[in-house]
């Protein structure tokens, strides 16, 4: 286990009827201009908006309301809406929605105090220094953007998907009320569960001691991800599967899962070239296609890990490691089956897949190269877990 520092300066406010605390919330941080960021359109339909709004009128705060940040957020929405923000002066962002709105709302809040592009950040071409404060209503169990340390947008004209992790990208709050995510669809509930898994499995499969309990809590999460998943996606009301899959949701992407190693998020870097390219792509359904290929392509590198995975989730106790470790990849693939998660290309949508210039898109033609402590990925290994996927 290597020395590390760790602060978890998100405020979490968990349960039913949470939401209905917001103003209470705002009050005790002393804001009193409330910025407001939402998705496309669910949120106003639920109700939720106005509910929300209701709330502030009642304790009467400023806000202005920004709508419209789709799914793979690109920048363009942080172009258009800077200047607006800026005019308006919040000392409060308020993100209602999943990753896409939250990661949005973090990247404003670098932004309003940057004079460059707000996209640097994302290119790693600036550092965060200062953010405005950014509150967050969860709706959906998946991105785990609510606590974490990392903010994701895409950026259309130049078909590039990048993230940059910072503690100054952690909102000051969160409130996860798990009623809100009843009436989230059966896809969008099976979007969210993989993306739970993967940000969970990603750390799993790094080096680590054999005592770290990072492992520990990362199988303990999968395992009760596995179970509570497939109850709230055939049953969406129960709300204790409901419950399990938001705190799951946090605590798979807060740095729990990964305390005292470090790690590497292979697969979905592959992912953001895949959704970077074809923007449709939703998120969680290029991971169920790209991370059983990634698996099987990895599996004879780190079949201790993958043999740990099936004893200790799966209960598989082969002799052979790398069969057990097959097993554990099977029985990951058998759920994505029962969540009816796409399997290849066609599955996502795409006819007529450019498998070179993925290859190229993630290498940067060539020039880079993933570190692995056995088989780095380079543009060859990307090229033929791409091609696996057709």
């Amino acid at each position: 286990m290597q020395k590390f520092d760790f602060l978890l300066k998100t405020e979490l406010f968990f349960g039913e009827n949470r939401v209905d605390e917001i103003g209470d919330i705002i009050n005790k941080y002393s804001f009193k201009k409330i910025c407001v960021l939402t998705g496309m359109s669910s949120v106003k339909r639920s109700g939720l908006l106005d509910k929300v709004l209701n709330i502030l009128n009642q304790h009467n705060f400023e806000y202005i309301v920004l709508e419209g940040i789709r799914p793979n957020p690109d920048i363009s929405f942080v172009y258009d809406n800077l200047g607006k923000i800026k005019s308006f002066e919040p000392d409060l962002l308020l993100a209602i929605g999943g990753g896409s709105v939250i990661d949005t709302a973090k990247l404003i809040s670098h932004a309003y105090y940057y004079g460059g592009d707000a996209f640097d950040f994302n290119l790693h071409k600036a550092t965060p220094t200062k953010v405005l404060p950014l509150g967050v209503i969860l709706t959906i169990s998946a991105a785990g953007s609510e606590m974490s340390t990392s903010c994701v947008m895409q950026d259309d004209k130049t078909k590039t998907k990048a993230g940059f992790n910072s503690e100054l990208n952690r909102p000051l709050f969160a409130i996860c009320d798990p009623l809100l995510t009843t009436s989230v669809s059966k896809v969008q509930t099976a979007y969210g569960i993989v993306d739970i898994l993967m940000h969970t499995l990603e750390r799993y499969f790094n080096p680590s001691d054999k005592y770290d309990l990072s492992d520990g809590f990362s199988e303990g999460l999968i395992r009760t991800v596995l179970n509570a998943g497939l109850v709230a996606y055939n049953n969406p009301n129960d709300i204790s599967s409901r419950k399990a899959l938001m705190l799951a949701s946090s605590f798979s992407h807060n740095g729990v899962t990964s305390i005292g190693k470090s790690y590497t998020m292979y697969v979905h870097q592959l992912e953001h070239v895949l959704s970077g390219v074809y923007k449709d792509v939703a998120h969680a359904a290029g991971l169920a296609v790209l991370w059983p290929k990634w698996a099987r392509f990895y599996l004879e590198y780190d079949v201790d890990k993958f043999d740990l995975l099936a004893k200790n989730v799966f209960h598989s106790f082969k002799d052979d490691k790398l069969q057990n470790g097959l097993y554990a990849i099977e029985c990951l693939e058998n759920y994505f089956k029962q969540l009816n998660m796409p399997k290849t290309y066609k599955d996502l949508g795409i006819n007529d897949v450019d498998i070179n210039y993925l290859a190229d898109k993630f290498s940067n033609n060539g020039t880079r190269v993933v570190a692995h402590n056995k088989k780095p990925l380079d543009r060859n290994v990307a090229y033929e877990i791409f091609k696996a996927c057709i």
